[in-house]
């Protein structure tokens, strides 16, 4: 667990098995992504979260420079949309909606990740 070696100490006072952040700077504030009732955006917020904080994907795709733009159902730029705000907002929750929507255009014929609808966060994680 070199993480926790990273980031965090044992405590002090004899308590075993606590432990205190070493640097709190050294540990990135989150935001959160809204879900309100009855959009059921659990499954999509899951996997964008996951996606945030692997850094070598958003390496890697900062570094993607040109693609074919869709519109309104274009994943790539809603993705990065909410991506550079993840990065530059001062919001402490996020709307998905942009991404929410260009998905549901996306998969509108197979009726996948329909505004309002429940879905996978697993087969939402495999398709963005």
């Amino acid at each position: 667990m070199s993480w926790k070696r990273n980031y965090f100490s044992v405590g002090q006072g004899g308590v075993q098995g606590m432990f205190t952040p070493r640097n709190t700077t050294s540990i990135a504030p989150s935001k959160g992504l809204s879900n309100e009732p009855g959009q059921n955006s659990c499954f999509l917020n899951s996997a964008l979260q996951v996606l945030w904080h692997l850094d070598i994907f958003r390496r890697s795709f900062r570094q993607l420079t040109t693609h074919k733009c869709m519109g309104d159902s274009c994943i790539f730029c809603a993705l990065k949309g909410i991506f550079n705000q993840f990065q530059c907002s001062n919001d402490k929750v996020l709307p998905s909606d942009a991404l929410r929507s260009a998905l549901a255009k996306t998969f509108q014929d197979e009726q996948r990740f329909q505004l309002g609808i429940m879905d996978d966060a697993a087969e939402c994680f495999e398709n963005l």
